[in-house]
């Protein structure tokens, strides 16, 4: 790699600003999308799969290679976690030939399109609800079940008495029965039972149904609630829908939504699913790595480095999928300056794995559902186009939000904003799969006096170093040419003015807050 004119930090690096290296696997870069608040394609205030369709070119060149839909489905509320119809679309983001629309409008990208399958509870509006309690009071009551009326009696988690319902599980009493129904999160989404083969048989269905559409995966909701008193039965039918969907399509990419420790999410990796998010580097956890690396002007850089190893490790040898925040969380722009929330989604972007990034979080939407007076709603606001049409209306419900940095055509036409700084941290990792993919090494650490970090990452016979700079204020002095590499491939600077530089000696300078790849 060549170098052109020196400045204050050195020779300028001169870097391949085109090219990417993708490769086919389950390794991407997703993009979560709440449609109700993406893109407004129809006019109506609402957003929907057309817009989804229309930003297509905007996801891709951002650098994103797969697309998680949250719920999809008829559904009883805004978020649509409750679903009523698990095969039809809600009728405010379109119709299912909008659905297969997307489906080849992505693939024509190579984007993977991903859907939220909710398994473990639907809506008490599901016409499978009211069948199963009629089906089941008619059973307490000694009456002749009909075959359909057979299917359905236990088709739901119901408990007979008050004293029969776990400690560990939310129940509630049927209206005009004497029995109760599970429902772990409200009231009117009760749980499946998911011992009964009837139910096993519906999800197998609606897993066909979509996987032959062209859905390249799921993100399976809850995945620990399917039997919520243990972990091992949860895992164990994780196991059977891992094979019902690798059974038809051997590639697709589940990942499993487990919030819980490190240990736990290790566990649910023996099901064999593809991926399990990594909510320990989330900033949801006080201890998450990409959080607490920056503490004390960057002398916790070692948590950053353990951060990276767990990554790894709790993921078993399948895809590991860490992110920052998501649509259950606050924003991780809402509490931080820009230039930390930039150095922060860089951390992310070397993490190995499968990375999640919710959208807006490219422009510092800001955002918080923490506390009793803070609703989720606040966390899935409307994304700011800028542009004559397609910006959606404020969900009912919002209380705070906002949008400190500008819309999208604003960022877009800045060069130093954040969302061109998620541009370039993307294209770095599409351009070098050793990233997401390499095996770890440590080459140097030393977090007291130049904040650096260095290290090695090996796949497929090729072999990157990644160089940090955690210093919020300092220039670091490396040698990267002693450990075997040549050139400086890349680099990720916090700071536009400033640069990564290359001096006589051979050794590479990087500003505050910066990333070099070197290979």
């Amino acid at each position: 790699m060549g170098c052109n004119e020196s400045g204050p930090y050195g020779m300028h690096i001169k870097e391949d600003l085109e090219t990417t290296n993708i490769i086919d696997d389950n390794y991407r870069n997703y993009y979560e999308i709440f449609v109700r608040s993406f893109y407004d394609f129809d006019g109506d205030g609402v957003g929907d799969l057309q817009g989804v369709i229309s930003k297509l070119d905007y996801i891709k060149d951002l650098g994103f290679n797969g697309i998680w839909l949250m719920p999809i489905n008829v559904a009883g509320s805004y978020h649509n976690y409750d679903v009523i119809d698990y095969y039809n679309i809600d009728s405010k983001y379109g119709t299912m030939d909008d659905l297969e629309e997307l489906i080849r409008e992505c693939h024509k990208r190579d984007i993977k399109l991903i859907l939220d399958l909710v398994l473990n509870h639907s809506s008490n509006g599901n016409e499978w609800f009211s069948k199963s309690v009629n089906a089941h009071a008619k059973e307490l009551n000694g009456e002749q079940l009909t075959e359909e009326e057979d299917k359905f009696k236990d088709f739901y988690s119901f408990y007979n008495t008050e004293a029969d319902i776990p400690s560990s599980t939310k129940a509630y009493k049927v209206n005009g029965k004497n029995f109760y129904y599970e429902a772990n999160f409200t009231s009117n989404m009760p749980e499946f039972n998911c011992d009964s083969e009837a139910v096993q048989e519906e999800f197998k269905k609606i897993i066909k149904f979509y996987l032959d559409k062209g859905i390249d995966g799921f993100r399976l909701d809850a995945v620990k609630y399917y039997y919520y008193d243990s972990h091992s039965k949860s895992v164990e039918f994780l196991s059977k829908i891992n094979k019902w969907v690798k059974d038809i399509k051997p590639n697709a990419y589940l990942v499993g939504e487990c919030w819980d420790s490190k240990q736990t999410i290790n566990q649910y990796y023996s099901s064999g699913c593809d991926s399990f998010f990594n909510f320990t580097v989330s900033v949801n956890d006080p201890s998450s790595p990409l959080i607490n690396s920056l503490n004390q002007e960057g002398r916790m850089l070692d948590r950053y480095y353990t951060g990276l190893q767990n990554n790894v490790e709790m993921a078993n040898g399948y895809i590991p999928a860490p992110f920052l925040d998501n649509h259950d969380m606050p924003r991780f722009t809402s509490k931080v300056n820009l230039k930390t929330t930039k150095f922060r989604y860089a951390l992310l972007s070397m993490m190995n794995g499968t990375t999640f990034t919710y959208y807006g979080d490219e422009i510092g939407m800001v955002g918080s559902n923490a506390g009793d007076s803070n609703p989720d709603q606040n966390v899935r606001i409307a994304m700011p186009w800028g542009e004559d049409s397609g910006n959606c209306q404020m969900i009912s419900g919002v209380t705070d939000y906002a949008y400190p940095h500008g819309t999208v055509k604003d960022q877009m036409n800045d060069k130093d904003s954040l969302y061109n700084f998620y541009k370039k941290c993307l294209l770095i990792r599409n351009q070098n799969p050793e990233i997401a993919r390499g095996d770890l090494s440590l080459v140097k650490m030393d977090r007291e006096d130049t904040k650096c970090l260095f290290i090695r990452k090996t796949y497929s016979g090729n072999s990157l170093g990644i160089i940090f700079n955690f210093s919020p204020a300092e220039n670091l002095n490396v040698d990267f040419k002693s450990e075997g590499f040549k050139n400086v491939v890349g680099q990720i600077v916090v700071d536009n003015e400033t640069y990564i530089g290359l001096q006589k000696d051979g050794n590479v300078t990087l500003p505050p807050y910066s990333i070099a790849i070197v290979k």
